[in-house]
């Protein structure tokens, strides 16, 4: 048995593009990037449905428009297609968590002496 042979999906999440918030100068807001990687001999369910495709849209049916303690409310940005090589391709679906009023920080108000 080769190395993962038994694994057939992969997610990679990373953030970047850090920017003030002008309403909220404590925290950032940023991109956050979701990579779907599936192995090609796996993406066919059936049916006309193909595993990335089922993936990216569970994910988007969790996040967009979810309001994350920390992080922000995420706002669907886009989705672009990956490929790494011919055995492993998929999706980048992408957000950008904007931080609202919910995680401002009492003290920089003078909530707190």
């Amino acid at each position: 048995m080769t190395e993962h042979e038994e694994v057939k999906s992969y997610l990679i999440f990373s953030f970047d593009n850090f920017r003030p918030n002008m309403n909220n100068p404590e925290f950032r807001d940023c991109n956050v990037h979701i990579d779907i990687l599936c192995h090609t001999d796996y993406w066919d369910l059936g049916n006309f449905r193909l595993r990335p495709l089922k993936i990216v849209g569970y994910i988007d049916g969790i996040l967009n428009k979810a309001r994350l303690s920390g992080i922000g409310t995420f706002q669907f940005a886009g989705c672009n297609e990956l490929v790494l090589d011919e055995t492993l391709s998929g999706y980048t679906i992408t957000y950008s968590a904007i931080h609202g009023t919910d995680d401002v920080l009492p003290s920089s108000h003078g909530w707190i002496s």
